[in-house]
């Protein structure tokens, strides 16, 4: 009797539709995997199965989105196998792929030298370029800001520029708008050319911006048929998690690939909620045309959520004028179903909210992190802070500026790209702006001297021989010799620079300085200061639970939507899911492809619920879904799906009932829990 493999004992814990998919033969194949199905799981398995196989993990590329999640499929894939079996497998995001790919191939990719520029660097080299006056021929201010998003849209998206100005700038107006395709027109050539010369800025300083990373890859394979052979002998197979969040240029670089490599990708078009970063979910709508020789494979047993969620779930699919061809069943059966609450203000939202929250801990059992808060934006969660705080229910926040963007972080690590590049001109701008009496001016003059040198020890001697101020470059000298050892040099690089980092933040800097610890925990991970700084760059959320070291992390997640999709919670809290706000009044003015992306953030929110799932709107949304508003979303949901929840005083259709109401009363329930029986 043939002994069973590890892999063997992996498969067979899947369920039909698993096993089909990471065991398929096809050449092509397209996972339409539902939320809460195991894509993960199945993306995993298949991995498995071809190591088990007889394929070379060295053969295997996985591609995730974050590097997060890249390491933990390749992590938990190596689980199974001795070291040797799975020697070579690793899961990167497209930008750290492609980045070392360029600095593996200096013959086949010019740029295998260049710094890459952060979209905080970026924005300042249009800053630059732009002037303090950029307007409009119609006297339109525009920020460098705008103006980098609409050069990044256009990379990412693949698109032209009067494209790019049409989303980004003009709200996605319809392409046949008259007045915005004047504007466009009028304006164009001024945008055109404050891009051409920020490409020249880049190429005469040896920058390579975020997107470049992209670009550059994708046109060489593209354009070089020697250089595209090449590279894809390297591969098999190309296993890509999250299809749903590719863009144009993406799919750009996968397309070079698909006559010499099998590609795996799994997804779920009913979360595309990327838009406006250019993803497009047509991608994966229109996978077997663009892909010849493609199968799909669905996944549609859920194991996260009771059915009556993910009745609610479907139903708001099923109201789509798109056909998302989805009903997912769930395997744990049934439970409660879904309620939604009214309120009269915010602020009783949030005291309904915190209410629920402290009930569940403490008359139900649940933990802290048992509870989850969504919400379209980080300012929506603002009231619901506030009552956690007044409650002391401990919470962290997901979503807004990431641990890399903070200014703090940027601060210290600028000490750190100087000693990766000397020739960082933006970086040693930034460090010594840090320093009393430094400002544009003679930061200017210094970057003159000491980028000129021939080598970094020349450039840190020409920094010691100037009359500065002793720990500018003291700092710079003490972790130049630490280039093998990231953590080390953070470390060191914090203790000289902290006395000036407590000026700059004063009260702040107590809490500002515990980031620290998660950020050397990150750096330990490379290998140098070098690699380091290229991964900083290149994950700037950082998609790692900041937490007080020593603290206890069982708490409270409040994200919003963007930010929650691989999270999950026992019981779940959407908050102002009110009219006008899903879909927007500006998704609305945009059009049916801003409105589906409206409801697949919708949909989104409601699949991370696991036993409950609270929805809370304004009073005025139940007349507003009635008669104002024929696009909400959440207007005529059928009554067997949930329990509805409408304050004393208050009719169906949300107009006070003066036979019934009684101020009085109805004001001492204001911040209280109604009565749900």
């Amino acid at each position: 009797m043939a002994k069973m493999s590890r892999t063997d004992d992996f498969l067979s814990t899947l369920n039909a539709q698993q096993l089909a998919a990471a065991t398929a033969t096809e050449r092509h194949v397209l996972v339409l995997a539902g939320a809460g199905s195991g894509k993960t799981r199945t993306i995993i398995a298949r991995a498995h199965h071809l190591i088990d196989s007889g394929v070379s993990p060295h053969r295997i590329l996985l591609l995730s989105f974050t590097r997060k999640s890249a390491r933990e499929i390749a992590e938990r894939v190596k689980l199974s196998f001795s070291s040797r079996q799975s020697e070579g497998l690793v899961g990167q995001t497209f930008h750290s792929w492609c980045l070392g790919l360029i600095k593996s191939y200096p013959k086949i990719f010019s740029c295998s030298n260049h710094t890459v520029l952060d979209e905080e660097d970026r924005e300042s080299c249009f800053k630059l370029l732009c002037g303090k006056n950029f307007k409009t021929k119609e006297g339109r201010g525009v920020s460098a800001k705008a103006v980098a998003e609409v050069y990044s849209y256009a990379m990412n998206a693949q698109c032209s520029l009067s494209d790019a100005m049409r989303v980004k700038l003009y709200d996605n107006a319809p392409a046949d708008d008259k007045e915005v395709k004047m504007a466009i027109e009028n304006n164009r050539e001024s945008f055109a050319t404050i891009i051409k010369k920020y490409f020249e800025y880049k190429n005469e300083r040896h920058y390579l911006d975020y997107d470049d990373i992209l670009d550059v890859v994708a046109k060489c394979l593209s354009g070089n048929a020697e250089a595209r052979e090449f590279i894809s002998k390297r591969y098999d197979h190309i296993l890509v998690d999250e299809m749903q969040d590719t863009n144009p240029l993406q799919y750009r670089l996968l397309n070079a690939f698909q006559k010499r490599c099998h590609l795996f990708c799994v997804g779920d078009d009913a979360q595309s909620i990327y838009g406006f970063r250019g993803a497009d979910f047509k991608t994966i709508h229109e996978f077997t045309d663009k892909v010849p020789g493609s199968v799909v494979y669905p996944l549609t047993m859920n194991y996260r959520s009771t059915q009556e969620i993910l009745d609610l779930s479907n139903w708001l699919l099923a109201c789509s004028p798109l056909n998302y061809d989805k009903k997912l069943i769930s395997v744990r059966g049934h439970g409660s179903k879904p309620e939604v609450f009214h309120w009269e203000d915010e602020w009783q939202e949030a005291e309904e909210v915190t209410y629920r929250i402290l009930k569940a801990v403490h008359e139900e059992g649940a933990l802290w992190a048992d509870n989850m808060v969504l919400s379209r934006s980080v300012w929506g969660l603002r009231k619901i802070e506030v009552a956690c705080l007044e409650k002391e229910i401990p919470y962290v926040v997901y979503g807004g500026t990431g641990l890399m963007q903070s200014r703090h972080v940027r601060d210290v690590a600028s000490s750190l790209r100087i000693i990766s590049n000397y020739r960082d001109e933006l970086a040693w701008m930034r460090y010594l702006k840090l320093w009393k009496g430094i400002g544009d001016v003679t930061a200017s003059k210094i970057i003159g001297n000491v980028i000129m040198a021939g080598s970094l020890s020349d450039s840190l001697q020409k920094l010691s021989d100037m009359n500065l101020q002793k720990e500018i470059a003291a700092t710079l000298v003490s972790i130049s010799s630490m280039q093998l050892s990231p953590a080390s040099a953070i470390e060191t690089a914090l203790q000289t620079m902290d006395a000036r980092l407590q000026e700059l933040y004063k009260e702040e800097w107590d809490w500002r300085r515990r980031d620290f610890e998660v950020l050397k925990e990150v750096a330990a991970g490379s290998a140098s200061v070098g690699e380091f700084v290229a991964e900083y760059v290149l994950d700037p959320k950082l998609e790692i639970t900041l937490k007080e070291p020593g603290k206890d992390d069982d708490k409270v997640v409040l994200t919003t939507i963007h930010s929650a999709k691989g999270l999950e919670a026992t019981n779940c809290h959407i908050v102002n899911a009110s009219a006008f706000s899903y879909p927007t009044s500006r998704a609305v003015l945009n059009g049916e492809e801003a409105i589906e992306e409206e409801r697949r953030c919708l949909y989104v929110a409601m699949t991370r619920a696991k036993d409950t799932l609270t929805i809370y709107r304004s009073v005025e949304s139940i007349h507003e879904s009635h008669y104002d508003n024929e696009y909400y979303f959440l207007s005529d949901i059928p009554a067997q799906l949930v329990k509805s929840v409408v304050p004393a005083g208050y009719d169906s259709h949300g107009d006070i009932d003066d036979a019934d109401f009684d101020g009085d009363v109805y004001d001492d329930l204001l911040g209280t829990s109604f009565n749900f029986n």
